[in-house]
Parts: structure tokens; sequence; C-alpha cells
């Protein structure tokens, strides 16, 4: 789980000298933590790559990969609507309702 951003307080930003604070160095280093967080999280859930006009190319989703038993062990504890690729069966999983993950299948 990613923490939330650091509320915004009243402080000094910056000393006399025109330094950052203490408090600021803290705010800052404290939001940095959390957007890094977002964008590790964003990487490793889409697949994208930069192409050479520097422009994002968005290819899909990346489900996390886990066996039948590892599925089995990470269901009590997930939300419902979790998704894996089960990588047993080759076929996407997702959790429908407590003790139930329900395989997805095409027709």
């Amino acid at each position: 789980m990613i923490s939330n951003l650091p509320a915004f307080y009243d402080m000094h930003y910056t000393n006399k000298e025109g330094k950052l604070t203490p408090e600021a160095h803290s705010h800052n280093d404290q939001t940095f933590q959390v957007l890094n967080s977002t964008v590790s999280l964003m990487n490793s859930a889409v697949d994208s790559k930069i192409d050479n006009t520097n422009t994002a190319k968005f290819n899909g989703l990346k489900f996390p990969l886990k066996t039948t038993i590892e599925i089995t062990s990470l269901e009590p504890n997930s939300e419902l609507g979790t998704v894996w690729f089960n990588t047993t069966l080759a076929k996407l999983q997702v959790k429908t309702a407590p003790g139930v993950v329900q395989t997805i299948t095409s027709t």
C-alpha cells in the first residue's frame, strides 16, 4: 500500500539564506517517497514503452504471475476483484467472493 501524500501545513519553506528549512526538507522527502512509490507501482502494472519521439505507448496491463498454490494462499487476504495470471493454468483468475476464485475463460 502506498502512503498518502503529506498534508500541507503552515511552515517556513526557506530560511533567510534562501535554503530549505528542515520542515520543508522533510515535506519534500515525504512527497518524493509517495510519488516515487506511485510511479514504481504504475510501472509494474502497466506495459508501456517510450518510443524515439519520447511518446509513451500503452501496450496493456500486467497482472501478477502466480501459481495455483500461491493464489490459494493469497486469496483469503485479497480484496474482491483481485486478478492474477495463473501460471499453472495459463489463465486469468479473479476473486469474486470470499473463498471464491473464478477462472476467466473464453467461449
